[in-house]
């Protein structure tokens, strides 16, 4: 048998085996259960000032209840519960995601004709997942989770009306905490990463858009609590079609990223101040191209983070980082600064007002050094979900690769139930940098801070967990 079929057998089998306890255990939960025992009578309670001025008081606002409570009742959410962990070592999930895509102006051009690479395009996704953790010993879990997205296209002409995708091992890692009794965290093999706000360190498959966003990594987190500080250390091997350590199931050769990469990650993060967090990175990429498109050679990050409160009603962060080393045969030197400040109304519907502003330096073709801003693992829907789609065919680089802007606007969010989010925001966005200033002859742009677009974003999402923070 060869090496990529066994790991798919051992895949299968475990899927079958984790989907086996289900019904079992629930049976063997049943018929253990006791029958329920009868209420004792309670004594009547003596009256007193106290609870005749409770009685007097009005009623409180009833419980907010959500979906899934109104439509089969106030026990739903225990059968849920305990339907997803049955046993206390196993535990399991699943979800399904659908979204409606549609660019119009593709390009930021309207005068495009509609063709294969026309001014609209249009597609539907459909990307169901299922997961599970099984806990074989304390502080022992081995997560695994697979993924699906099909596609279908109505715009433009010439594509597909229904493209099948592929069926992968989204996560397979074993995650160890308390090794030999110390502070020390392992989770070894295909995991989500974010650090910080994702800015940087987020998706490590940014071609395929939204739909895995997995590393294939080693990650160990020591946590020195005399000094509230938890460092990271990350070693990540990646390759393009994401089948170098496990197979895909339905594979048809597609790229999660246009180039082999390898990386390491050094990220320290500090609490000792109250309300603040100040974290300090470094992080190193090497990259193999593989596709046309694929980036060649190696860069080295310096960054730092900071977010926190100034009151009750304020929060801010802010981070910066460098790069340098060498990007596709030219040498690096590139800034960048991404910043928020948010403003918690605390009212009953969580709302929040809140103002942005980024950099990301841009190439200045006078120079024989790159100066474009590279995402590194950054490379996904951080503040738009379409723009990233239209980049590229403004012919400024690979989808959700952004680089040479000035991005400033307030937004607005709020959450009417507990697993409901409002989103909306306002961008304006200016270029660092003209790019095409010495290829045109006619009306010359400036320098920099030549306007590119105005971009409104509005969103609504919603989701099993609880929205609202603690703090509202």
């Amino acid at each position: 048998m060869s090496e990529g079929r066994a790991r798919r057998v051992v895949c299968i089998v475990m899927l079958a085996v984790s989907l086996g306890f289900v019904p079992i255990t629930l049976a063997e939960d049943a018929a253990k259960s006791p029958p329920p025992a009868a209420a004792p009578v309670a004594e009547k309670p003596a009256v007193t000032p106290a609870t005749a001025a409770a009685a007097a008081a009005p009623p409180e606002k009833p419980r907010e209840r959500d979906l899934t409570a109104l439509l089969f009742g106030d026990k739903a959410d225990g059968f849920i519960d305990k339907t997803k962990a049955p046993v206390p070592w196993f535990k399991w999930g699943a979800d399904l995601r659908f979204r409606e895509e549609y660019i119009g102006a593709a390009g930021l051009n309207r005068h495009l004709p509609r063709t294969s690479q026309g001014r609209e395009v249009s597609w539907q996704r459909y990307r169901p997942r299922w997961w599970s953790t099984i806990t074989p010993a304390k502080d022992v879990d081995l997560n695994l989770r697979i993924t699906w997205e099909g596609r279908h296209y109505t715009e433009p002409e010439g594509m597909p009306d229904f493209d099948q995708g592929e069926c992968m091992v989204d996560n397979l890692n074993l995650k160890l905490t308390n090794v030999g009794g110390s502070p020390l965290s392992m989770t070894l093999g295909r995991q989500d990463i974010r650090l910080g706000d994702g800015w940087l360190v987020g998706d490590g498959t940014g071609a395929d858009g939204s739909r895995t966003y997995f590393f294939d990594a080693a990650r160990f987190t020591y946590e020195f609590k005399s000094i509230c500080t938890t460092a990271d250390v990350i070693y990540i091997d990646q390759d393009a079609l994401g089948d170098r350590w496990i197979e895909n199931f339905h594979d048809l050769d597609r790229a999660f990223i246009e180039q082999d990469e390898r990386g390491f990650i050094l990220w320290v993060a500090n609490t000792s101040i109250k309300d603040t967090e100040i974290d300090g990175y470094y992080i190193y990429k090497d990259m193999t191209r593989v596709f046309p498109n694929g980036d060649i050679g190696f860069i080295h990050a310096f960054g730092a983070r900071v977010a926190g409160s100034l009151s009750e009603h304020w929060q801010y962060r802010a981070e910066g980082a460098h790069e340098f080393g060498s990007h596709n045969d030219r040498p690096l030197q590139a800034w960048g600064f991404n910043s928020r400040l948010t403003y918690l109304c605390k009212d009953e519907v969580s709302s929040q007002f809140r103002g942005t502003y980024e950099f990301l330096s841009g190439e200045d073709p006078a120079t024989h050094t790159t100066e474009a801003w590279v995402s590194l693992w950054g490379r996904w829907p951080q503040w738009s979900e379409l723009l990233g789609y239209v980049w590229p065919r403004m012919g400024e680089g690979r989808s959700f690769e952004l680089s040479n802007l000035h991005r400033i606007g307030p937004g607005w969010s709020c959450c009417p139930t507990d697993k409901l989010e409002l989103t909306a925001d306002y961008y304006l966005l200016f270029c660092d940098e003209n790019a095409f200033r010495h290829t045109l002859t006619r009306r010359r742009t400036p320098r920099a801070t030549s306007a590119r677009a105005a971009r409104f974003a509005a969103r609504w999402s919603t989701s099993g967990r609880n929205r609202r923070s603690p703090n509202t």
